[in-house]
C-alpha cells in the first residue's frame, strides 16, 4: 500500500509517466461511464487520458496501472461495483464538489493544481456538507428504516438520484419525437 505521506505522490507507474492531476482522474471516471463509447472504446480513452502518448504496450500494465491510479494508488481498496446504484457523479455533483472544497480546505478547484490522490484523500474526508449529506441519503438502505422514515428517504432519494445518462442517439430520438408533436 502506498503511504503518500512517507513516499509522497507517485508521478509514474512501474516506469511510465502518467498524467496525476485531480481533473485526469475526473475525465477518467467520466470516460469510463460515458454511454456513448463502446467498452474498448472507454479503456483507450481512459489510457491515453492517463499517460498521455506513452501508454505501456503491455495492456496487462496500462490497466493495471489505470486501476491503480483511480483507487488512489491502493489497489487493496479497488472498487468492485456490487449492484448499487451509484451515490457520486463527477458530472452532476459538479457544484457541491466544488463548494464543499472551497468551504472545507478553502481550495479553489478551478485554479489549484491537486494531485488525484491528494484529491480522493480530500474527498473521502468531506464531511458536514451538502454534499456529503447528499451521498448519504443517496446511499441509505429504505429497507432498514421505519416506515415514515422510508417514505422520507425515497422521496429525497428520488430528488437527489443520479440521473441516467442518455446516448446521443437516445437524444436524437427525442428531438425527432418532439418536432413531430411540434408539427
Amino acid at each position: 500500500m502506498l503511504n503518500i505521506i512517507l513516499d509522497g505522490f507517485p508521478d509514474e507507474y512501474e516506469g511510465y509517466l502518467i498524467r496525476t492531476d485531480f481533473r485526469i482522474g475526473m475525465q477518467i471516471s467520466e470516460a469510463l461511464n460515458d454511454v456513448d463509447l463502446a467498452e474498448p472504446e472507454k479503456m483507450v480513452t481512459a489510457l491515453r487520458l492517463l499517460y498521455g502518448n506513452g501508454i505501456p504496450p503491455d495492456s496487462s500494465v496500462a490497466e493495471s496501472g489505470l486501476r491503480w491510479f483511480m483507487a488512489g494508488g491502493n489497489v487493496d481498496e479497488e472498487h468492485v461495483p456490487d449492484g448499487k446504484p451509484p451515490t457520486f457523479d463527477f458530472e452532476q455533483d459538479n457544484r457541491l464538489l466544488y463548494s464543499a472544497f472551497r468551504a472545507r480546505y478553502g481550495i479553489d478547484l478551478t485554479r489549484e493544481r491537486l494531485h488525484w490522490f491528494a484529491f480522493l484523500a480530500m474527498l473521502g474526508d468531506l464531511g458536514g456538507c451538502s454534499l456529503s449529506d447528499i451521498i448519504g441519503i443517496r446511499g441509505t438502505d429504505l429497507a432498514k428504516l421505519g416506515e415514515a422514515q422510508r417514505n422520507d428517504y425515497a422521496k429525497m432519494q428520488e430528488r437527489y438520484r443520479i440521473k441516467e445518462k442518455m446516448t446521443e442517439a437516445d437524444l436524437a430520438r427525442i428531438a425527432e419525437f418532439e418536432e413531430q408533436l411540434n408539427g
